[in-house]
């Protein structure tokens, strides 16, 4: 198991969607608003969007593209023939993930807080660490997911922009919803992403308000990784697993 996820980090530290998605995109986002606003009441806000933004993609998008190229090389084939659970499998590669969101977490806070002057305390980044695993593990699983409907990167493309745009246009990342129609407030509380903004910002603005997002976010994380684990498939031609008799 612990080879497996050794393989997995090496194999995600070279694998050109993660520096896309959980690097370029959310440093470009932290610099370039950050450097916009020069405001230091929304440098908390935009750090903790940055945060989540890079979990919603770095976790789902990429895990998503990654599952279906492996799968499609036919490496899962071979991995089929061990008897590794599918669950060790999927906890494997969250594992893996998290690592190197952790990592470009860091990398992400230390550039908020040295280039953007962010004010967040230890508390805040010791309370960040909880957040950042639930949420990682519960969009990677949501990418698991992604690639398990999906066949090949086009279909996957389409399927994390119907999922991702929406969660995030619904959530309060980079700006208030507070004069926005009420349905998109109420889509918004129905959703895994609303529940790991706020769990990111109560960390780091308001600790004693973080138990229930972060409460949800845990329920989130739990029916993902179920999903993950009943729709998966080991091959692109084989059956999911739901309807496997």
């Amino acid at each position: 198991m612990l080879t497996i996820l050794r393989t997995m980090i090496a194999q995600l530290c070279r694998d050109a969607h993660t520096w896309l998605w959980n690097m370029a995109v959310p440093l470009g986002l932290l610099v370039g608003l950050g450097l916009y606003f020069r405001d230091s009441d929304y440098g908390q806000r935009l750090l903790s969007g940055v945060l989540a933004t890079n979990l919603l993609f770095g976790a789902m998008t990429a895990t998503a593209f990654y599952v279906i190229g492996q799968r499609n090389r036919g490496v899962y084939k071979l991995l089929r023939a061990t008897p590794l659970p599918v669950l060790a499998f999927v906890s494997a590669l969250a594992g893996a993930r998290l690592a190197v969101t952790l990592g470009i977490s860091a990398a992400l806070i230390g550039v908020g807080i040295v280039v953007l002057d962010t004010a967040v305390t230890l508390p805040g980044l010791l309370l960040l660490l909880p957040v950042l695993i639930v949420g990682s593990v519960c969009f990677t699983a949501l990418g698991f997911v992604v690639a398990n409907l999906a066949r090949e990167e086009q279909q996957a493309s389409i399927l994390t922009n119907l999922i991702s745009m929406p969660l995030l246009f619904t959530s309060e990342a980079f700006y208030s919803l507070e004069h926005a129609p009420q349905w998109i407030a109420q889509v918004g509380r129905a959703q895994p992403f609303h529940y790991l903004v706020a769990s990111l910002r109560a960390a780091v603005e308001s600790p004693a308000m973080l138990w229930q997002p972060l409460a949800v976010l845990s329920g989130f994380a739990i029916l993902s990784v179920a999903l993950a684990v009943w729709t998966f498939r080991w091959d692109s031609e084989g059956r999911l697993a739901l309807l496997r008799r």
